[in-house]
């Protein structure tokens, strides 16, 4: 999001869906990059057969619209079996160009179903992410670029890829099964617990359909419907996204690829307001009552004081409503630390920070400046891009809220000033595309400034009491994930302002 934007006062219809956008786009990446029980044609595997390509294409859609599409192409070159994943998808949002988003995940096997290597890009206009999982005996070896570290991960067992599930279904042999394995989630950078429940399918309607697997990835998961033939190749998947069915369905090239007028999608995380809250009000105290079952250990900051109830949690937000325990030295140091999403070592970033921040200034003063320079730096027109680094929003100049946050962030990591991302709400009273009062998906920082952590936002400006912390975060984006994962849950009943005496 961007200064003229954002600003309570100074809504444009459809700027503020650019972060509800991002948080569909992450979870329909997500979902759709976890929904493959089994996502491949039958290969030959002797020695009468060392090469073999095939490919398959399937189209996208979330609810009665389509979105996009998936390629996925088998190749085996001697005794390594690749298998790569393209989802492609389009999203439109009002008064800027359509955005295109490609995912690509490939896996390298024996032929066997031996993991050997993962693999997956990213790729937009403005966000382009890569990174590799090699399997090192019991060990998997994460890297990913723009950053020299790597990251190692120990195997639960049994840990599969595409053929390797393919090859274990197909030995279960019993017409009703029930089966566990182990998958890598880059986004999350965890091993995930899978469990299928396998049962024969009969269909008039679909003859070819043999097999129907229902797919859960954790003890709170929707359970993902797969469709195969017999020999476990998946012919259509339906799962839920965002509150609506995500469908993929097996069809010819031409079909996948065809041209399609992209929907606006901006409505699907946006969540009502129970009536107008004033400015007086934004600017002053207001209690929150959020309901639902809605799974998140919402945070106690300095600005916001939280407390679960029954029906969902209490919210009480202002400048300084909350109490929160004062920071250790371990803290301090995590809110300084770099990582791939906060490059703060980075000597661009360093550059500026001595650049702009003069040598005599106290802690608050230096974050507005650094939060002015970030306002200034980014381009005034939002730009979707998935979910772009510090360093891609800096050398673009592109992105909305979470770009924002997260180049602030790293500045300040970069003056030494600890700093965290915060995920949340932020509520506008101007019209938006034709909905008023209401909030929608926001990130800004929080900056420890010497006695309190202290809200910082480039793309709206002035922190009030209508943003609403759901979580903080080092800018990982497992955590958005998280947290986009439940706001379809939330609702808010009321909004009230306490009026100070």
């Amino acid at each position: 999001m961007s200064r003229s934007y954002c600003r309570h006062t100074f809504f444009r219809p459809g700027t503020l869906g650019l972060a509800s956008q991002k948080y569909l786009f992450i979870a329909l990446a997500f979902v759709v990059a976890t929904l493959s029980a089994c996502t491949n044609n039958h290969v030959a595997t002797t020695a009468k057969n060392p090469s073999f390509s095939s490919e398959k294409w399937q189209t996208v859609s979330l609810g009665d619209h389509k979105m996009g599409y998936r390629h996925i192409a088998r190749e085996q070159e001697a005794k390594l079996l690749k298998t790569t994943e393209i989802l492609a998808l389009t999203l439109s949002q009002p008064g800027v160009p359509n955005r295109e988003i490609a995912t690509t995940l490939s896996y390298h096997e024996s032929l066997a179903g031996k993991p050997i290597a993962l693999f997956k890009t990213v790729s937009s206009d403005t966000a382009n992410h890569k990174m590799s999982a090699t399997v090192k005996g019991k060990a998997l070896i994460l890297k990913r670029d723009n950053s020299a570290s790597i990251e190692r991960y120990p195997i639960p067992q049994p840990f599969l890829l595409a053929e390797g599930l393919r090859i274990a279904l197909l030995k279960l042999g019993d017409t009703k099964q029930e089966f566990e394995y182990y998958s890598w989630n880059f986004s999350t950078r965890q091993f995930d617990k899978t469990r299928l429940r396998i049962s024969p399918y009969n269909s008039s309607e679909h003859a070819d359909y043999a097999w129907h697997i229902q797919k859960t990835t954790g003890p709170d998961s929707k359970p993902t419907d797969i469709f195969t033939d017999a020999q476990f190749h998946v012919l259509e998947e339906r799962s839920q996204s965002s509150g609506e069915q995500l469908i993929i369905t097996t069809c010819d090239k031409a079909c996948a690829t065809a041209s399609f007028v992209p929907n606006t999608h901006v409505y699907r995380q946006l969540i009502q307001s129970p009536y107008k809250i004033s400015d007086t009000a934004l600017h002053g105290k207001i209690r929150y009552q959020l309901s639902g079952d809605f799974q998140l250990d919402l945070p106690n900051t300095y600005e916001q004081s939280s407390n679960r109830t029954p029906d969902g949690a209490e919210i009480v937000v202002c400048d300084d409503c909350g109490t929160e325990t004062p920071p250790d030295k371990s803290t301090l140091q995590d809110a300084l630390a770099a990582n791939y999403w906060l490059p703060a070592q980075n000597p661009i970033f360093k550059n500026i920070v001595n650049d702009i921040l003069p040598d005599t200034s106290s802690t608050s003063g230096q974050m507005r400046r650094l939060t002015r320079y970030v306002t200034r730096h980014m381009s005034e027109e939002p730009n979707y891009s998935g979910y772009a680094t510090a360093l891609e929003a800096y050398n673009s100049r592109q992105g909305d809220c979470t770009e924002h946050a997260l180049l602030l962030a790293t500045l300040a990591r970069a003056a030494h000033i600890p700093a965290r991302v915060v995920f949340g709400l932020a509520y506008t009273n101007e019209r938006f595309l034709g909905r008023k009062y209401v909030f929608v998906p926001h990130a800004w920082v929080q900056a420890w400034t010497g006695g309190r952590w202290e809200s910082y936002d480039s793309g709206l400006g002035e922190f009030s009491a209508g943003y609403i912390a759901l979580g903080l975060s080092n800018g990982d984006q497992a955590d958005i994930l998280r947290i986009n994962e439940q706001l379809q849950k939330i609702s808010i009943t009321s909004a009230i302002q306490i009026r100070r005496r």
